[in-house]
């Protein structure tokens, strides 16, 4: 994920949340980003514990659900491409998921991108090969509604 963008789009208005093992999120509401190890600064308005949901999110280890963009939706008729709503869905098409466009044009093109669904909620977890076997979770985007 493009975290420097991430971090202009914020200004000083995100949220920083540090997770029990140390690492730092940085979050905008709906979009977390991982604070990336060779950062050492960053503004917020706040710094919290990492919310619960987002942690049993990033530590789920069983992640089977690679998903992928099916459609994009502008839900007002004249509106901007930051109105434009992107639908992700499993390769099955039996879950899916939307999400802003501002999470979307966060996503890189190496990143992968799983779906975490349950019956309170949904999200796009972003991961990032780390070595040839490994990956990480860098970023989680909540589902939105439209």
């Amino acid at each position: 994920m493009k975290f420097k963008k991430f971090v202009k789009s914020l200004g000083a208005d995100g949220v920083l949340y540090v997770r029990n093992n140390g690492d730092r999120w940085l979050s905008s509401g709906s979009i977390f980003m991982k604070v990336p190890e060779g950062i050492r600064t960053v503004t917020a308005c706040d710094s919290a514990d990492m919310p619960s949901m987002i942690e049993d999110i990033i530590n789920y280890d069983t992640f089977s659900q690679p998903c992928e963009l099916v459609e994009a939706i502008m839900p007002v008729a004249d509106g901007v491409i930051k109105d434009c709503v992107r639908i992700f869905a499993t390769e099955n098409g039996i879950d899916k998921t939307a999400i802003a466009n501002d999470g979307y044009i966060l996503i890189e093109r190496g990143d992968m991108v799983e779906m975490y669904v349950t019956d309170k909620i949904s999200a796009l977890v972003i991961k990032r090969p780390v070595d040839l076997v490994d990956e990480e979770v860098v970023g989680v985007i909540l589902r939105t509604e439209y």
